[in-house]
């Protein structure tokens, strides 16, 4: 499994100032969150990540990219933005990757 591996998992959110959001697309490296409102490409964000029934843990990383409706970059993911994870902690960085493991059978090749 490489870094940029992209995985769908169901029950999988992120939480930014207090706005739970559903993540729609995860990596080990990464991930991509629905939003209506997101950040700004370039920003540093700090997320509380939940996985499934796992106390939800920090991850801090950076906006790569931001998916608009009216000039979408991945027509098949919703308005939203991706992030790539620049800190994160070796125990939560073994739990993205046991998740991923155990969903291996929904993988797919998208940008997060």
């Amino acid at each position: 499994m490489k870094a940029s591996d992209r995985y769908f998992i169901d029950g999988v959110f992120c939480s930014l100032h207090g706005r739970v959001m559903p993540v729609a697309n995860l990596s080990v490296g990464g991930l991509f969150a629905a939003s209506e409102d997101p950040p700004m490409p370039g920003q540093m964000i700090s997320l509380d990540l939940t996985l499934g029934r796992r106390p939800p843990f920090k991850v801090v990383g950076m906006v790569t990219w931001i998916n608009q409706p009216e000039s979408p970059r991945a027509a098949h993911l919703p308005k939203g933005f991706g992030v790539k994870i620049t800190k994160i902690e070796f125990p939560d960085k073994l739990a993205i990757l046991d998740l991923l493991k155990r969903n291996d059978s929904s993988r797919t090749r998208d940008d997060a």
